[in-house]
C-alpha cells in the first residue's frame, strides 16, 4: 500500500471512531439541524411484575427470571413500571385486582418457575386489572441456566408479554455486537445481550478489528480484519461459531453491511485513488458489482428495509455527508445538512429497519452528537436527539424505536441507548470504549417458543 493509501487509511480508520482530529471545528450548529430537542408526550400504562412463584430448589433462580422480565418491560420504554409493590400483594395466590387497581396498575404479570419432564418452563400470565380478567397466558420452555441461551428464551418471554399488551413485540431478545480493544494489544468482537449481561468475545485479532453487521435473521455476522495492509471481510455462523473469509484485499476493504434478504454483502473498497462502494453475493460467492467510482472515500452502507437504496458517507463535497442512492448505484441526494463554505462532519448512517429514518452522528456546538434525516425528504432539516457529552455510530434496534450508540458522557464512556420517542437515554455497558456496535435482528433459540 503507497503512503496516500496508508494515509487515507489512517483517516478513515478515525473516522469510523473518534473522527475528531481532522476537521474544522465549529462553535455553532450546523445549517440545517433543528434547533432543540422535542420528544412526544405519551401515554404510558402502568405495569406490575409480581414476583414470580417457584419450588423452593428454585426460589433464586425465579427470582432472577423476576428481575429479567422486570427490566426488559421498563427497557422497552412502553410502560410506566410500578416500582413499589406492597408485601400483601407480592404473595402468590389469587389476584385481587381492587388492590391492584388501587395503585393504579392497569396490567399485571404473574409467573411461576417450574419444573418439567424436559427442564424448566416459565408460566407467564397478563392479568387486564381494570376489567378483571386473564388477557393471556404461556409457558416458556426454558434452558438449562447454565446454558448460552437461558438467558435469551426469558428475553423472549418478556417480548411476547410486551406484544400482548401492545400488539408489537419488545426488542429485549436481541444482542449488541461492538468492538473494545484488548489490554493485550489488538482488537475483539463481543456481544452482549440488549440489557447489557452476558458480554462475550466472538472473534478477537492482533491487528484492526471493524464494522461488526448482522445479517436480518441474525444467524451471521460480518466484520472486517485488517493485518498489516492486508484487509478481510470475514462472516461467522452464530450457531455453530465457524468463521469463513468473504473477501480478501491487500488494500482496505470494511464497513460491511447485508441486504435485507441476506444475499449480498455491500462494502468499502480502495480502489487506488479513494474508497468505492461495491457489493457481493454471499450465496452463490460471486458477482462482484461496483456501486460508486471515483476519488472520493464513500463508505458505510446501509440498506433500505426493503433493500432497493442505500445510505451511505462520503467525502465528494470536501467534507463527510450523508448520501442516498439506489442499492445497485446511480444518482445520489445529499440527506446531511450542507451549506457552501461553512463546516460540517456527518457520518456513519443506519438506516432504521422500518420506515425512511436515517440516524447518523454529526457535529453540533464543537461535538458529535446522533441526528436523524427522513431519506423520503432530502433536504429537509434533520433532528438532533442527543445533547449530552459525545455520542457517535448509531445503530437501530428491531422496532425502528430504540438506537444504541458509542458515547462518552458523565456515566462514563460506553454503549447507551436512547428511545426516540420520549427521549430517555440508558447505560447498556460503560467502563470502556465500546465502538461501533450493531443491533441485531430479534433472536429465537429453540427452547425459547411459547407453547399453551
Amino acid at each position: 500500500m503507497n503512503m496516500r493509501a496508508g494515509t487515507l487509511v489512517a483517516g478513515l480508520l478515525l473516522a469510523l471512531g473518534s473522527g475528531l482530529a481532522a476537521q474544522q471545528d465549529t462553535t455553532r450548529l450546523p445549517t440545517g439541524v433543528r434547533l432543540g430537542l422535542t420528544y412526544q408526550t405519551l401515554q404510558r400504562a402502568r405495569v406490575a411484575v409480581r414476583p414470580f412463584g417457584s419450588p423452593a430448589a428454585q426460589a433464586a433462580l425465579a427470582a432472577d427470571v423476576t428481575g429479567i422480565v422486570r427490566r426488559d418491560l421498563n427497557y422497552s420504554d412502553r410502560f410506566q413500571m410500578a416500582d413499589f409493590i406492597p408485601s400483601a400483594l407480592a404473595q402468590g395466590g389469587a389476584v385481587d385486582f381492587k388492590a391492584w387497581n388501587g395503585l393504579g396498575v392497569v396490567w399485571l404479570i404473574t409467573g411461576d418457575v417450574v419444573p418439567t419432564g424436559s427442564g424448566l418452563a416459565l408460566h407467564l400470565v397478563l392479568y387486564d386489572v381494570v376489567y378483571g380478567s386473564v388477557k393471556q397466558a404461556l409457558n416458556f420452555p426454558l434452558p438449562s441456566p447454565q446454558s448460552p441461551d437461558f438467558r435469551l428464551a426469558v428475553h423472549q418471554a418478556s417480548d411476547m408479554a410486551v406484544q400482548w399488551i401492545t400488539g408489537q413485540p419488545g426488542i429485549a431478545a436481541t444482542r449488541i455486537a461492538y468492538v473494545v480493544g484488548s489490554p493485550q494489544g489488538g482488537y475483539a468482537v463481543r456481544v452482549v445481550d440488549s440489557d447489557g449481561e452476558g458480554a462475550r468475545t466472538v472473534a478477537g485479532a492482533a491487528g484492526h478489528i471493524t464494522s461488526p453487521a448482522w445479517s436480518r435473521d441474525g444467524g451471521r455476522l460480518a466484520f472486517a480484519r485488517a493485518t498489516g495492509s492486508h484487509w478481510d471481510v470475514l462472516e461467522r455462523d452464530m450457531a455453530t461459531g465457524a468463521t469463513r473469509v468473504v473477501l480478501s484485499r491487500d488494500g482496505l476493504v470494511f464497513t460491511p453491511a447485508y441486504s435485507p434478504d441476506g444475499r449480498r454483502l455491500a462494502f468499502s473498497s480502495w480502489n487506488g485513488r479513494g474508497t468505492e462502494l461495491q457489493d457481493y453475493d454471499v450465496v452463490q460467492r460471486c458477482c462482484l458489482r461496483r456501486l460508486t467510482q471515483g476519488n472520493a472515500a464513500d463508505l458505510s452502507p446501509s440498506y433500505s428495509p426493503d433493500g432497493s437504496r442505500l445510505a451511505f458517507n462520503s467525502d465528494r463535497l470536501g467534507q463527510p455527508a450523508i448520501y442516498v442512492m439506489p442499492a445497485g448505484g446511480g444518482p445520489t441526494d445529499l440527506l446531511s445538512p450542507y451549506t457552501y463554505g461553512e463546516p460540517g462532519y456527518y457520518t456513519s448512517p443506519a438506516w432504521a429497519p422500518a420506515g425512511s429514518q436515517v440516524a447518523f452522528h454529526g457535529r453540533s456546538r464543537g461535538e458529535f452528537q446522533i441526528m436523524l434525516a427522513d431519506a423520503s425528504r432530502p433536504g429537509a432539516p434533520v433532528q438532533q436527539i442527543t445533547a449530552d457529552g459525545r455520542n457517535e455510530d448509531p445503530s437501530w434496534a428491531p422496532d425502528a424505536r430504540h438506537i444504541v450508540f458509542s458515547g462518552v458522557r458523565a456515566g462514563g464512556s460506553g454503549l447507551y441507548v436512547i428511545d426516540v420517542a420520549t427521549g430517555r437515554v440508558r447505560p447498556v455497558l460503560t467502563g470502556g470504549r465500546y465502538r461501533v456496535p450493531d443491533w441485531s435482528p430479534r433472536l429465537r433459540t429453540g427452547a425459547g417458543a411459547g407453547t399453551r
